[in-house]
């Protein structure tokens, strides 16, 4: 019998959904107006979104805990920072700022006549935040074709490490953690992946806990996937 390794599944049509008339956003856990019992935050990840941006619009996003804030661009630029200053953050670049509670994140869209799509991402700081300047982290595309690539590889400073990759129909992986106490999240942008024996379509998410090593392998061409190792 093979011993299946403790997680939970996300499926996509379960994620919350907040729809306006400037932005769009699906929510793998509970955040801002998506409440959810049945999707607490696990441990340090506090907030997983996926968010359509319309032009020229300005999405102000209050945060009550001091936090990471880690965005990825998937189509188009996105200015990030907050009422004051900001810098536009392209696709092929993550970046990832330490926000204290009670400082609200200001993310727009420099494209008056098209939407742009991005990942937010929040993560607890259990350190007080200090002043500092956001990181921004760059990687290209071809990179991602031999597999997984640990963007945030540079920083060891950061309690997570985020991993992109995109892969043919087959092509497996093996992703090893830093730590055997860290959770393992894992997030479909498209295509489908069997990672640990579940089976994951675009916009599923899957959470491990307690694992050596995880396996990874595409099942169609052209998948795409994020991975977070998150530090409890």
């Amino acid at each position: 019998m093979i011993k299946q390794t403790p997680g939970r599944l996300y499926l996509a049509e379960q994620h919350g959904t907040l729809t306006t008339a400037q932005s769009s956003r699906s929510s793998v856990f509970s955040f801002g107006a998506f409440a959810d019992v049945q999707r607490p935050a696990e441990g340090r990840l506090l907030a997983f979104n996926e968010e359509t941006l319309s032009g020229g619009q300005q999405l102000t996003l209050p945060n009550s805990l001091a936090a990471y804030c880690v965005v990825v661009p998937l189509t188009g630029g996105i200015g990030c920072g907050d009422a004051l200053s900001q810098e536009v953050v392209q696709v092929e670049e993550v970046w990832v700022a330490r926000v204290p509670a009670g400082r609200a994140v200001v993310l727009t869209n420099p494209y008056p006549d098209a939407a742009v799509s991005f990942l937010h991402i929040w993560l607890a700081d259990a350190a007080a935040p200090v002043a500092a300047r956001a990181e921004l982290f760059q990687y290209t595309f071809q990179q991602l074709e031999s597999g997984l690539l640990e963007v945030t590889g540079g920083s060891v400073q950061l309690p997570f490490a985020l991993s992109l990759g995109r892969f043919t129909g087959r092509q497996e992986a093996i992703y090893q953690p830093r730590r055997p106490d860290s959770l393992f999240f894992a997030y479909v942008l498209a295509g489908a992946f069997e990672i640990e024996g579940r089976l994951l379509h675009a916009k599923d998410g899957l959470a491990l806990w307690q694992v050596a090593e995880t396996e990874l392998e595409a099942l169609s061409n052209n998948a795409l996937v994020v991975v977070l190792e998150v530090a409890p």
